[in-house]
C-alpha cells in the first residue's frame, strides 16, 4: 500500500512538473513569434543618459510622480555631467500616458557651455494616470553652420508615486 501511495505521489509531482515544462516551452515559442513584430524600447531610469548617441552627456537625475488631492504631477529632472565648451538643448516633445493620452507641452532647456545646473520638466497628469513614455529631442552645435540633432522615444517603466 505504501509503495502504491509513493508511486502516485511521485508520479503526480513529475507529471505536473513535466506539463509545466512543456507548456512554458510552447508559450515561450509563441511569445517569440509575436515579439518580433513589436518594437521594444529602452526603459529610462535615474542615472541613464537621455540621448546616448549625442555628446556631451546629460543624465536623468530624478523621475517622480507627485500626487496631490486633485492633481498628479510628473517631474523629470536632467543634469549634464560636463558640457565642456558646447551648448546642449533638450526638448521633451511628447509624454505618453498609460491610458493612451499624450501631453505635448514640450518643455525645453538649453545649457550654455560649462553649465551643469539641473533642469526639471513637469506635466500635470489626470488623476490616477502614470507616464508611459517620453520623446526626447536633443541638439548640440557641431560647427558654426551645423547642429547634431537626435530624437529618441523611451519607456519610463514604473515611476514611483509620492503622496503629498
Amino acid at each position: 500500500m505504501v509503495r502504491i501511495l509513493l508511486a502516485l505521489a511521485f508520479g503526480l509531482a513529475f507529471g505536473i512538473e513535466g506539463m509545466t515544462l512543456i507548456r512554458s516551452f510552447l508559450i515561450d515559442q509563441e511569445e517569440d513569434s509575436t515579439e518580433q513584430t513589436v518594437d521594444s524600447r529602452p526603459v529610462l531610469r535615474e542615472g541613464d543618459l537621455l540621448v546616448p548617441a549625442l555628446a556631451p552627456s546629460v543624465r536623468v537625475h530624478r523621475l517622480r510622480v507627485r500626487a496631490y488631492q486633485d492633481e498628479w504631477t510628473f517631474a523629470l529632472t536632467a543634469r549634464p555631467d560636463s558640457l565642456a565648451d558646447q551648448s546642449y538643448t533638450v526638448t521633451f516633445d511628447r509624454l505618453a500616458l498609460d491610458g493612451g493620452a499624450e501631453l505635448i507641452s514640450a518643455p525645453s532647456h538649453t545649457w550654455p557651455p560649462t553649465d551643469t545646473a539641473s533642469f526639471t520638466a513637469s506635466w500635470t497628469l489626470p488623476v490616477g494616470q502614470r507616464p508611459a513614455s517620453v520623446t526626447i529631442t536633443a541638439s548640440t552645435p557641431l560647427t558654426a553652420d551645423s547642429t547634431a540633432t537626435t530624437t529618441r522615444t523611451v519607456d519610463l517603466g514604473h515611476v514611483p508615486v509620492r503622496q503629498q
